[in-house]
């Protein structure tokens, strides 16, 4: 953060919002009190130049003139925001599910709501209501989605506060809802064994999902996103480098990933390897033999027959839970994610290393996965009391 000359305010770089913000000092002519004046734009001296221009006006002796965005509503800044600062800035998902709140959750209750009466106390209460009857029918919403919410309408009006349009962010105050943790469920092995031979069964692609999944302890999307270039046969590596979306303009290859340490390096079993570089042999052989393979700048290990990649949420929905756990007769109250959670609950209970099990996830902290796997917990406790048994009390 610069200072600069004393009364001319203070100029710094606000990397969430990727713009200089100036605030500038100012006594208001009706009340003698002094306030400050945020100023935005891309560049410094843009910023400068405005505030430049805010304190000739004052020198002038002009009150404080209203800025013409003073009865702007939530509606309208929002679509702005939406439209200039989000879409091409995140990811498809993340606009969508950025788009997808507002119009289901927040635009008919507050899009027109001028921004600058909003309050704590309105807000929480706007919280509360959407968990106790926040759809459409009128039934509760997750308590997530609800944070969710929060967290969106946080984000937004930091921007604002930013464009200098309020003084501070009424919803930083406000708490969020309360949320149960959701039960993991993990597969028994004898569970993965079954799954794992009906699979394959009925395709060598369905087969190779799961047994990376459980293998690995990637995302369904990391899993489709996968290429034979991604594997060091040598090594035993294989490395996440893209993501297979599935969103309503379509599935699409994502060259990003959830978080900066989800494109990572995880070391497999020799076994896996084995089977993925014979599975790479009946790619090489189809895609020389099969006369319409389209896909001619990819080799996906998770293909349709004409080389082309995988919609991950129909293998989730229509393969994995109506398909593969029926014809096993398993539980439907498994999800594919299960597979992940499954691969780290085995890991913890023969006593990996937390810090390694977090990297194989690609977690941005370890704090998350102790917080996800938190019921291995008491086990590994009791793990330790044996081995401190065993050190402090030696058999004889």
């Amino acid at each position: 953060m610069s200072k600069r000359v004393a009364g001319e305010g203070t100029i710094y770089f606000d990397k969430s919002m990727q713009r200089f913000v100036g605030q500038f000092p100012y006594k208001d002519l009706e009340t003698g009190k002094t306030k400050r004046k945020k100023i935005t734009g891309l560049t410094k001296k843009e910023v400068l130049e405005k505030g430049q221009n805010f304190k000739l006006d004052l020198d002038h002796g002009c009150v404080l003139p209203k800025n013409e965005d003073d009865d702007i509503t939530l509606g309208e800044y929002m679509n702005k925001w939406l439209e200039d600062t989000v879409r091409s800035t995140v990811r498809i998902k993340t606009y969508e599910r950025y788009e997808c709140a507002y119009r289901c959750h927040i635009k008919p209750y507050l899009a027109s709501t001028k921004l600058s009466a909003f309050t704590r106390v309105g807000l929480q209460e706007y919280f509360v209501k959407l968990s106790k009857s926040g759809k459409a029918d009128g039934s509760k919403l997750a308590p997530r989605t609800v944070n969710a919410i929060r967290r969106l309408l946080k984000m937004v009006f930091k921007y604002a506060v930013g464009d200098g349009l309020l003084m501070k962010n009424p919803v930083e105050l406000t708490k969020p809802i309360r949320i149960e943790p959701t039960p993991i469920n993990v597969f028994k092995v004898a569970e993965y064994q079954k799954l794992l031979e009906v699979a394959k069964a009925e395709s060598c692609r369905d087969y190779l999902v799961v047994r990376i999944a459980f293998a690995t302890g990637m995302r369904i999307g990391e899993i489709f996103g996968l290429e034979y270039s991604a594997i060091d046969f040598e090594k035993n590596l294989i490395s996440v480098k893209q993501t297979v979306v599935t969103s309503r303009h379509g599935k699409r290859v994502q060259r990003t990933a959830k978080n900066s340490t989800s494109l990572r390096t995880i070391l497999v079993e020799q076994k896996l390897i084995e089977e993925l570089r014979k599975a790479y042999q009946l790619h090489n052989l189809k895609k020389k033999t099969v006369h319409e393979w389209l896909e001619k700048n990819h080799d996906f290990i998770i293909e349709n027959a004409d080389g082309s990649f995988c919609d991950p949420a129909y293998f989730s929905d229509k393969i994995f839970k109506k398909k593969l756990l029926r014809k096993s007769g398993l539980s439907s109250k498994f999800r594919f994610h299960d597979c992940r959670h499954t691969h780290a609950t085995w890991l913890l209970e023969q006593n990996v290393d937390i810090k390694t099990i977090s990297e194989r996830l690609g977690h941005k902290s370890i704090r998350i996965t102790l917080d996800t796997y938190a019921h291995v917990v008491p086990k590994l406790q009791q793990g330790a009391v044996d081995a401190l048994q065993d050190i402090l009390h030696p058999a004889a």
